[in-house]
């Protein structure tokens, strides 16, 4: 997976005005230095939807919702920040930098297999509590008065080892 610096990030910003932008999705009318719409995000009669060309921000005064461009692609496209970033260069025509994968991936595969290997572990604990030899930690489990379904939720176990 590939990271994206800060001056990646900026020159992708700084390509892509964040009213034009907004225009392909939105009806803008000025209001004085900003533009008002309809907000993408929820329903309403009445514009509470605000972009600041000056700032490169917009803004929702009825739900909240805000940010800068690569945010307001994310929203309406329902993607996640990367992909967003992607989204803008292209429109853009900047060329983002690829990496040779191969370290990012041999990351990514150690880290899946870390994640593997706690969930079979956990299991294997969690198990244990509801063996027979687990009566002393059955016992405790009573007394903290903790039902299955913490005990499943937040898959508590028994180590069993000899003391």
């Amino acid at each position: 997976m590939v990271r994206y610096n800060e001056a990646i990030i900026d020159e992708v910003k700084v390509n892509n005005d964040i009213l034009d932008i907004i225009s392909q999705y939105v009806i803008l009318k000025r209001s004085g230095r900003n533009f008002l719409g309809l907000c993408p995000f929820h329903k309403e009669k009445t514009p509470s939807f605000s972009v600041s060309p000056d700032k490169q921000i917009f803004h929702c005064f009825g739900c909240g919702v805000g940010g800068d461009v690569i945010t307001f692609i994310c929203k309406i496209e329902n993607v996640n920040y990367r992909e967003a970033i992607q989204i803008l260069a292209e429109k853009a025509g900047i060329t983002l930098p690829v990496s040779d994968n191969t370290q990012d991936m041999k990351k990514e595969m150690l880290k899946q297999k870390v994640y593997e290997i706690n969930e079979i572990v956990a299991n294997f604990y969690h198990e244990n509590l509801y063996k027979p030899s687990a009566k002393e930690a059955q016992e405790y489990v009573k007394k903290r008065k903790l039902d299955n379904n913490t005990l499943k939720k937040f898959m508590i176990g028994y180590s069993n080892r000899n003391k």
